[in-house]
């Protein structure tokens, strides 16, 4: 199975020079390895026997519809499992580029709330309010890593969408100065959890706690990224008992833009 990924990372060119020994670094983390593993046999598992009972007669259309979720999910874990790991081999060989394209932080940011209310949904999480807010200006172009940004971000989102089980996640966004901060806060019990492994300088030490390979996994590149970036991250329990996690992100303004970029006064909230 790592023999693979080995292969796979040298394809990915991040072998050259001293970044061979930084991830075979990586390569020599047993319990990264053996989660990582573990969450690879699992999906394949699920997506095999879904395939099975698809073909099985006496089930129902909609239970085959039911199964064709389930393997569409699969999939996908697997898909943001193995991007994750080719980040994290990114970042331990030190090959990560500066990737800056201008973007509307306005747009990416309501594409993004979108995206959670579509995960919501397909994850059957009626039980939970999505409260979405900001107090940007109807445009904003700056240059960022957008990619990453966005991971960041989806990683995020779905460590507080698994760690609540009722009540509410705020997705946010503000900008002052060429800073963008990005924040989400829910009403789960992840707090814990996820600020040992967002803010730990050896987030590995917890990850060997944690039941939920993939969730960690998102938590520890999320941190990784947003070091990277020149990011800074904050951790706090909410006031509603859950979670607050801010991070802090600098971006450049486009030039000849500065009237469109200034800060509303109004704070724009969505449910």
């Amino acid at each position: 199975m790592f023999e693979i990924l080995r292969n796979a990372c040298k394809d990915y060119s991040l072998t050259a020079g001293t970044g061979q020994n930084k991830l075979n670094q990586m390569f020599n983390k047993p319990q990264i390895l053996a989660g990582v593993s573990h969450e690879v046999r699992t999906q394949m598992n699920s997506i095999v026997a879904f395939s099975y009972l698809m073909n099985n007669a006496r089930f129902s259309d909609d239970d085959r519809r039911e199964f064709s979720d389930q393997i569409i999910t699969s999939c996908e874990q697997l898909i943001g499992l193995f991007e994750n790991f080719f980040d994290t081999a990114a970042l331990e060989s030190g090959s990560i580029r500066e990737d800056l394209r201008e973007s509307d932080a306005v747009k990416m940011f309501e594409s993004l709330a979108s995206q959670f209310r579509v995960l919501m949904r397909k994850k059957g999480k009626d039980n939970i309010v999505l409260i979405q807010e900001d107090d940007l200006p109807d445009k904003l172009m700056v240059r960022m890593n957008t990619a990453r940004i966005e991971r960041i971000i989806n990683n995020l989102f779905r460590n507080a969408l698994d760690n609540t089980f009722s009540g509410f996640i705020k997705f946010g966004c503000t900008y002052r100065d060429e800073i963008i901060t990005f924040y989400l806060k829910d009403s789960g019990q992840g707090f814990t959890r996820s600020s040992q492994l967002l803010l730990s300088d050896n987030p590995e030490i917890h990850y060997s706690d944690s039941q939920d390979t993939y969730s960690a996994m998102n938590l520890i590149l999320a941190r990784n990224l947003i070091l990277a970036l020149d990011g800074s991250i904050r951790v706090e329990p909410s006031d509603a008992g859950g979670t607050s996690v801010y991070i802090t992100l600098p971006v450049r303004e486009s030039s000849g833009l500065k009237i469109l970029t200034g800060t509303s006064t109004e704070k724009k909230i969505a449910i």
